[in-house]
């Protein structure tokens, strides 16, 4: 009879586990695999939602010199935002996936992570954090400064969707808004449904000119902006528009993807 109990008590923690939506906090975003510790086929971004379906075997590391405990755990990708590696078919979206649940918190953590941060700020007073995007919140050294600034998608009082990008400092903060009567892009409402950080040293460029679609390849060198820090990246995929957001020499910059 004990181990009877001891075999239910253990399924029902397994499906209390699965139920519940986490969140990634792997800066770098979360590797997904194809089997518990088996090959990389991509990743999913930061601050994307991730459905656990079945909780594995324990498993630590170390990164950066800090033990990190977790699981081998079984996930539903398909409600989140997975990037393949190259040359990983899309096939690979169909079968088992998994990850390690130690760059993972639950939802409800992570939003109040930050609804905590943002209180901070009296003039977020008047808005309010979208959650329900996929991506509400993001991180990254969008200042080249070193220090990890934060990005909230947040509502405003007409309904729009703004970006606030918080620029910590050494010393307390600044705060910059895009979206509105003053966006620099002339971009009321920044309802994208793609909101991910772009690393440093990725190559930016605009991939279409007057309609014409272009590569990396047919880029020149001088069109091409490479950053010693992070910059932002927003689509929409079902109207194939969005753009790269970069910070440089005092203004914010866009350049265009289709």
């Amino acid at each position: 009879m004990k181990k009877i109990i001891f075999g239910f008590i253990l399924m029902m923690s397994s499906v209390v586990f699965s139920q519940e939506i986490y969140q990634v906090i792997a800066q770098e975003g979360l590797t997904i695999r194809s089997s518990a510790n088996g090959k990389k086929i991509g990743k999913i971004p930061y601050g994307y939602p991730v459905k656990i379906t079945e909780k594995g075997e324990a498993f630590s590391l170390i990164d950066n010199g800090k033990s990190k405990s977790g699981n081998w755990v079984k996930i539903d990708a398909s409600e989140s935002k997975l990037i393949l590696d190259e040359g990983v078919g899309e096939s690979a979206r169909k079968g088992d996936l998994y990850t390690f649940s130690g760059y993972l918190i639950t939802q409800q953590n992570f939003i109040s992570q930050f609804e905590k941060e943002i209180a901070t700020h009296p003039a977020f007073s008047e808005f309010y954090l979208a959650t329900a995007y996929k991506c509400f919140a993001i991180k990254g050294d969008f200042f080249g400064d070193g220090i990890v600034d934060y990005l909230y998608r947040m509502i405003d009082t007409t309904g729009n969707v703004r970006l606030f990008i918080v620029n910590n400092l050494k010393k307390g903060s600044q705060i910059y808004g895009l979206g509105g009567a003053k966006d620099p892009f002339k971009i009321t409402n920044y309802d994208f449904g793609t909101l991910t950080v772009v690393p440093k040293g990725t190559p930016l460029f605009s991939n279409n000119i007057n309609g014409v679609k272009r590569n990396l390849n047919g880029i020149s060198k001088n069109e091409i902006v490479t950053l010693d820090y992070d910059a932002i990246y927003v689509h929409q995929e079902n109207a194939k528009e969005g753009g790269f957001i970069y910070r440089k020499d005092g203004k914010w910059n866009w350049l265009n993807q289709k």
